[in-house]
């Protein structure tokens, strides 16, 4: 079951499937401003830092997610 990380201004919905996440570490690399590392591999939402700007860039990232693992609802 995905877990939610993040409700930014109602506009966007950010899940990591922990259980899916496979910690390749790519979300984290690409958008360090947005994703870290908790410790264990997964990455984990900075969500202080998502702007409206943003969501381009994160729509990217979790289409190229190997495992699928970021789940974005845009609304």
């Amino acid at each position: 079951m995905p877990q939610r990380i993040h409700t930014y201004r109602g506009t966007i919905k950010v899940y990591i499937d922990t259980e899916t996440c496979t910690a390749c570490e790519l979300c984290y690399d690409a958008m360090p401003d947005i994703f870290s590392n908790r410790g264990d591999g997964i990455p984990i939402v900075l969500y202080k830092n998502i702007k409206e700007d943003d969501i381009p860039r994160l729509e990217s990232i979790a289409q190229d997610c190997p495992s699928g693992s970021i789940i974005l609802e845009v609304g």
